[in-house]
């Protein structure tokens, strides 16, 4: 079959819109007319300057999940901290913990201001109430029409929780 159907693997090493946002490149590159190794490299191409970040409302489904364990949750949650984790290569890493739900939002919007995104920021979330805090902090720095907001999956929204609210972007 791979003699008749031209296939190219590209790992995104990233989750959710991260991941979506290449595709939306590959398609925008098939669209144009590209064969199918113009369409890998413009996917190719988005991996490593893909940032996807995210704050979660508790650690409770991390604890659940077995990520961390109760004392942790515990200390957590008496400290109300709400936790930012990043997808750097293919891994989620621990981010810096915030006291507050408002301070990791800021926390957020300062990170995709400093990087300076070259394209659209997705706004991911997991029927988090306060998108339009996060979008409004942002607007700050890009205009709203560079924002696309989309829903988190059942997959990630499982070991995040609900209320978990993040953002994906490429850098130049």
């Amino acid at each position: 079959l791979r003699d008749r159907l031209p296939v190219r693997v590209v790992d995104s090493r990233s989750v959710t819109m991260g991941l979506g946002m290449m595709v939306l490149a590959a398609a925008r590159a098939a669209e144009a007319g590209g064969g199918v190794d113009e369409v890998a490299a413009a996917a190719d191409d988005l991996v490593p300057r893909t940032r996807v970040y995210g704050t979660l409302d508790t650690l409770e489904n991390l604890k659940k999940g077995g990520r961390i364990g109760a004392a942790q949750a515990l200390l957590g949650s008496l400290l109300s901290v709400k936790p930012v984790i990043e997808v750097r290569d293919g891994a989620v890493e621990p981010g810096p913990k915030q006291r507050t739900r408002a301070r990791a939002l800021a926390w957020l919007a300062d990170k995709v201001a400093a990087d300076s995104p070259a394209g659209d920021v997705a706004v991911i979330s997991g029927e988090a109430p306060d998108v339009e805090t996060l979008c409004e902090l942002l607007t700050r720095h890009l205009p709203r029409e560079r924002l696309v907001i989309a829903d988190l999956g059942a997959v990630i929204g499982t070991h995040a929780g609900p209320r978990t609210i993040g953002v994906a972007y490429q850098v130049a």
